[in-house]
Order: C-alpha cells, then structure tokens, then sequence
C-alpha cells in the first residue's frame, strides 16, 4: 500500500511522519509505503504522473489551497483513497466528509489518535484489497480487484468491455449477468439496462441518457433507465457508507 502525507509545515509533517513510521513497525502485517509533500501542488502533480494512494493525510491550513480542495482535486484525478485530515480547526469538518473523508484529528492529536485513525484505515482498504477476482480475457487470466472497475458495457461479437480508474480496458467473453454477479460482491455496483454495470463511487454526473465519470469518459445509456439510475445515485450519496 501507498500513504502520502501533505503538510507545508515541516515540524508538523516530520511529526506525522515518525507515528506513521511508529505505526508501522508495531503493525509489521501491513507492507507500507510513505511519500512526503510539502505543498499541494506538488502532491497534485505527482499524482497526475504517476497515480494515487491508498491512503492520504492531509493538512487543511496549507498555503494556496485547503487540504479539503486538494481532496476534490484528486478525486477528480481518479484517486480513490482514504483520506486522514489534520488541522487546528473542526470549521471544515463538513466539507471533510462531503470527500468520504475517514478520519478527520484536530492539532495537537495524540500518537494513540492517528494510531486509531490508521487502524480504521487499514481495515478498510485491506476489506477492499481482498476482493480479487481471476478473469479470462482475451489476452489471457488477469487478476482484477473490484474496486477499480468504472463500468463494464457490452463490446463487439458480446464481449463484456471492463473500464478500469487506471483507464485499462480489457475484453471480457461472459454475459453481462454473470460479470455483475461477479462485480456485486462490491456494495456499490448496480445494473443500467441489459448490458451495463455501473460502480456508483466513480460517477461524476448524470444526465437523461450520459453518464460522465470521474475518470472523464461518458457513457451513453438507455434512457428508460434514468429514474431509477438516479435515485440509485442519489441514495449512494446520502447514504454510503466506507
């Protein structure tokens, strides 16, 4: 697993930093990564280069750009993450959690509170990491961890295309049915017609017969499916729980 720390305060990221490499060497079962910014631009670009994290903490107070915006940010760069935030004030809290924020320490926290805030994490994104399928596609068995599926669409001679967040594509030779059977397994998928799978965390937007995603594709989809499309979507947010 990848954690990225963003803080422009350099005692307060090193402080960080050292519970989170603590952490680490009293949980030897997790194999963890650390990578450090000190302003958000520079955790932006990298991301955009090179892909997201599993997990992020972020200060909110950094100069030029709340961590709560930073958030957005990555979101719409595809990152799927957990995020950790730090700050000296609850004034963001909100906006936090409109980001499916995790855990959310107000300074000065605790080792024993980012300890409990990284125990939280881990669970999740490991429940997440264990849901791996072997498929058959058409250059061979791949392992595909269901999270990352976007949205699987019927392709030529009734492949099932599968759309990727890293934004691979690969062909499928099984009925849509047995894909979502298999794709269920996470809570957030749903059927769109016949032949669409939908994963409803990588929904940006949707309109009478598009959906966009947060990997900036579209999708065209039967409008008959519309209402029911959009009152799945709008329960997922209200109510979605990680």
């Amino acid at each position: 697993m990848r954690l990225a720390i963003c803080d422009d305060e350099l005692q307060e990221l090193e402080r960080t930093y050292s519970y989170i490499t603590k952490y680490m060497q009293e949980h030897p079962q997790y194999e963890l990564t650390i990578y450090t910014f000190s302003a958000p631009l520079e955790l932006l670009s990298y991301v955009s280069k090179n892909g997201g994290f599993d997990i992020l903490v972020l200060d909110i107070y950094m100069d030029g750009m709340l961590g709560t915006e930073v958030a957005r940010e990555l979101r719409q760069l595809g990152d799927q993450g957990a995020f950790i935030f730090i700050t000296t004030s609850r004034d963001h809290a909100v906006e936090a959690f409109e980001v499916e924020a995790t855990q959310y320490l107000v300074k000065p926290y605790t080792e024993g509170a980012i300890f409990n805030a990284l125990d939280r994490v881990m669970q999740r994104v490991s429940k997440d990491r264990r849901i791996v399928v072997n498929i058959k596609t058409s250059e061979g068995m791949t392992r595909l961890a269901i999270r990352d599926v976007v949205f699987t669409e019927t392709g030529r001679n009734n492949y099932q295309i599968v759309h990727t967040i890293q934004g691979k594509k690969m062909e499928v030779r099984m009925t849509a049915t047995e894909l979502f059977e298999l794709l269920s397994q996470n809570k957030f998928f749903i059927r769109c017609g016949a032949s669409i799978n939908l994963n409803l965390k990588y929904i940006r937007q949707i309109s009478k017969d598009t959906i966009t995603f947060d990997t900036g594709e579209h999708l065209t989809y039967p409008y008959r499916a519309y209402q029911k499309l959009k009152e799945a979507f709008l329960r997922f947010q209200m109510f979605a729980e990680e």
